[in-house]
């Protein structure tokens, strides 16, 4: 291991960095028996909207000079989370992505972090095995729920609702929206915060952020989306929610309503939310409106840096 050097990732390394993402995925996906297996490089400006979220926690690993390895985490508030880590398929099995990891957890604690966790597929035994040797413990699955951008749900209306959106707002309308957003996430996860996510979203044309208020009561709920894609080879069909949180049952139509009215203004036949089923009430919400399960992966947590936000909690979110 004395050639295996670590360091920083910069943004000149993306390339390298990209094609390794693409063969050690697709090698993986082929051992597990996928049908359709190739996993196509993701648009370079993606990889840079995750390099750019926590830089001080993505690493790459080289071998005489020449990357080999590589991975990000990603830092919203205390709440960490890594991924995507790979190593080319060459140089697995010879520690490489331990190492990598071992940096990375590293990082993150010595950053603050209280929540760590990933996700990676219930199928991929090795996977799991290698993370739970590293410390990190099984918990629920995470589901891909999908659902087609249909007309509004019956139930959902209200004339005291109104939805902004962060890219539409002003200077001055967002420095009080920061604030609003920061209060009403710490009711929900005392160690989240989005602003930051939000903000890269923007800068990277990536997406947006929705925010809820209630005339009476004030920021009632959040969702962070995507509304283009990650590599060329993928259909501009989504809108995938990242984040989402509610601090009220009640209101859960009327942010799907909003959804679903984004998602056709930007000509996206369907909605794609990641739901962790640790939040068994979001999760039941979802399948109630019309979202089918269409992946599923298993999210892990560090051993002490477990997650925190109640059950009972509307907090959808995606490690990944």
């Amino acid at each position: 291991m004395s050639d295996i050097q670590h360091r920083n990732m910069r943004r000149d390394d993306i390339p390298a960095v990209n094609l390794i993402l693409s063969k050690s995925f697709t090698k993986a996906r082929l051992d597990e028996g996928f049908k359709d297996s190739y996993v196509p490089p993701c648009h370079r400006s993606f990889l840079e909207m995750y390099l750019a979220g926590f830089p001080d926690g993505c690493f790459v690993v080289e071998r005489n000079r020449e990357i080999v390895g590589y991975a990000f985490s990603r830092l919203w508030g205390e709440v960490g989370w890594i991924g995507p880590v790979s190593v080319i398929p060459a140089q697995q099995g010879q520690k490489v992505g331990q190492r990598l990891m071992r940096i990375v957890i590293g990082t993150l604690q010595s950053a603050g972090a209280r929540v760590i966790g990933l996700e990676t597929i219930p199928r991929n035994y090795r996977n799991i095995g290698f993370y739970g040797k590293l410390g990190f413990v099984a918990q629920q699955l995470v589901l891909d729920m999908q659902a087609p951008s249909s007309e509004p749900l019956d139930r959902a209306s209200s004339d005291q609702l109104e939805a902004i959106f962060w890219g539409l707002s002003d200077q001055e309308e967002k420095k009080s929206l920061k604030t609003a957003l920061d209060d009403f996430i710490k009711k929900i996860d005392p160690h989240l915060s989005l602003v930051r996510e939000i903000e890269l979203v923007r800068q990277f044309e990536y997406g947006d952020a929705l925010l809820l208020k209630d005339s009476h009561r004030g920021l009632i709920g959040c969702a962070v989306a995507h509304n283009e894609t990650y590599s060329k080879e993928e259909p501009r069909t989504f809108l995938k929610v990242t984040a989402l949180l509610l601090d009220d049952k009640k209101y859960f139509e009327a942010m799907l309503n909003v959804l679903h009215a984004w998602a056709r203004r930007d000509g996206l036949s369907s909605i794609v939310v990641r739901a962790p089923t640790r939040y068994h009430l979001a999760f039941s919400e979802l399948l109630q409106c019309g979202f089918r399960i269409v992946h599923a992966d298993l999210r892990m947590t560090l051993r002490g840096h477990h997650e925190v936000a109640s059950p009972e909690s509307f907090y959808l979110s995606k490690w990944e």
